[in-house]
């Protein structure tokens, strides 16, 4: 039994390998995945914030387009010559930036504002667009573009904000001289996410600090982990942001996601605004769920080894039966047919040497309790004598009538005939009949006296 132990051991020992290869190899795969999916949240971030720039290029490129207009120019040095702006004043310069919006073709702004070189709102078009007159001097965009820079900026404004920019206005006759600023704003919208990520695959949303501003799809996502990631991100440079900051797990009705959070520049920057790159969260890759995920044409015969794993069982299964066989079957059929040959007489012990192993130490089991019943035997004559004496010279002993039948004759030839003893009764006597003792009667009481019942 030696070598179906071993063989059994080793198929074992093969199933546990295989079980735990099987159980561990998952993880890995996981974990690749998840490592995966955090280079494309970070890929994705990077590509949202170049985007965001080359947005801002075309917003500046739109506010300078704006700003050359020659109906600006002269409404703005016109106003700015002016001490003191009126609405007659304003809605003429409304209507001059209300003109250029119509003719804004692609994604138009949602406010326009007109400010004169004094820093003074001469007209807004659309958003707030009867007020007028207030200084917009003071926020650094207005600032700088009264100054001639080209700029763009992220204002919070309204519950919203909006991607603005500005362009100095330049009168270019001689003398050339600044005569104001001209100021565009693009919300954040839900159209503007879906437009950012609609060739990445992910979900974009933008917020200012708790609220939520626009995004590529409404989830509601708990905030406070947002909070907690943006509150780690340090540093002026924000454009790194996207490489420093790690991924977050997120839930969002019964949708898992992992998100990646990134600072937006900009005004709105003091009162927390950011945006958060998004992407669903795959299935985890656990041995359970490599089996929910296995197809019909993973079991292909052209995809798994089918005849290997078939051809491998048929051999193991071969082998294991033939080493029983030798091993187990084939030894005890031996002894079983050894122990008939020693009940029918054939033999008086069984071979020990015939039978290897266990089965060996059966036979010798047998052979030694036989020897015991022998012993017994001839101890159990010498008691005999011991007590009855030795037989008479010629007779049997006691063990000898005991253990077979009677010799037809004495030793010595017949003993003298004699009658048998006398005997009043014999089976083989049918004509005498054993006589009947009559029936004790019940004692007759002495006169005078009551019978009494017997007590039981």
């Amino acid at each position: 039994m030696f070598l179906s132990k071993i063989w059994f051991f080793l198929i074992a020992l093969a199933a546990a390998i295989a079980l735990t290869i099987a159980l561990v190899m998952p993880r890995p795969a996981q974990r690749q995945l998840v490592n995966e999916e955090h280079n494309r949240l970070a890929v994705a971030c990077g590509v949202v914030n170049i985007l965001l720039s080359d947005d801002a290029h075309t917003r500046v490129g739109l506010a300078g387009k704006f700003a050359r207009a020659q109906e600006v120019v002269a409404a703005l040095e016109q106003a700015s010559s002016t001490d003191k702006l009126d609405e007659t004043r304003m809605k003429q310069v409304r209507d001059v930036g209300e003109k250029l919006m119509k003719g804004v073709s692609g994604r138009k702004p949602d406010f326009a504002m007109l400010i004169d070189k004094r820093g003074r709102v001469v007209a807004r078009v659309r958003l707030d667009e009867n007020d007028f007159g207030d200084y917009a001097s003071g926020r650094p965009l207005v600032d700088d573009a009264l100054a001639g820079y080209l700029r763009d900026d992220l204002w919070a404004q309204n519950g919203t904000m909006y991607f603005v920019s500005a362009s100095p206005v330049v009168r270019r006759d001689p003398p050339v001289t600044y005569v104001g600023a001209v100021v565009l704003g693009h919300k954040v919208t839900n159209e503007l996410a879906q437009t950012l990520v609609s060739q990445l695959a992910v979900d974009l949303a933008f917020y200012l600090g708790d609220d939520d501003i626009a995004g590529s799809k409404t989830l509601p996502l708990d905030h406070t982990k947002m909070q907690a990631a943006l509150a780690t991100l340090k540093g002026n440079d924000i454009s790194k942001d996207c490489q420093q900051n790690r991924p977050i797990d997120l839930r969002a009705a019964k949708e898992d996601y992992t998100g990646l959070v990134a600072r937006l520049p900009g005004e709105a920057s003091a009162r927390n605004a950011y945006y958060t790159v998004l992407i669903k969260k795959p299935a985890a890759i656990g041995f359970a769920g490599t089996l929910k995920v296995v197809s019909k044409s993973d079991l292909s015969f052209g995809n798994f080894p089918w005849l290997l794993v078939g051809g491998a069982f048929v051999v193991a299964l071969g082998l294991g039966i033939g080493l029983m066989w030798i091993e187990a079957d084939r030894p005890l059929r031996r002894l079983a047919a050894d122990s008939v040959r020693l009940a029918k007489g054939e033999k008086e012990r069984l071979g020990e040497d015939e039978h290897a192993g266990k089965f060996g130490s059966i036979a010798r089991s047998v052979n030694i309790h036989i020897d015991k019943l022998g012993r017994e035997a001839k101890s159990a004559r010498t008691n005999l004598d011991s007590l009855l004496g030795p037989a008479p010279e010629g007779s049997l002993g006691t063990i000898d009538l005991l253990a077979g039948a009677l010799p037809p004759a004495r030793p010595g030839g017949p003993g003298p005939s004699a009658p048998p003893p006398p005997s009043d009764f014999r089976f083989s006597d049918p004509g005498k009949a054993i006589p009947t003792p009559p029936p004790l009667g019940r004692p007759t009481p002495a006169p005078g006296r009551p019978v009494t019942p017997p007590i039981p």
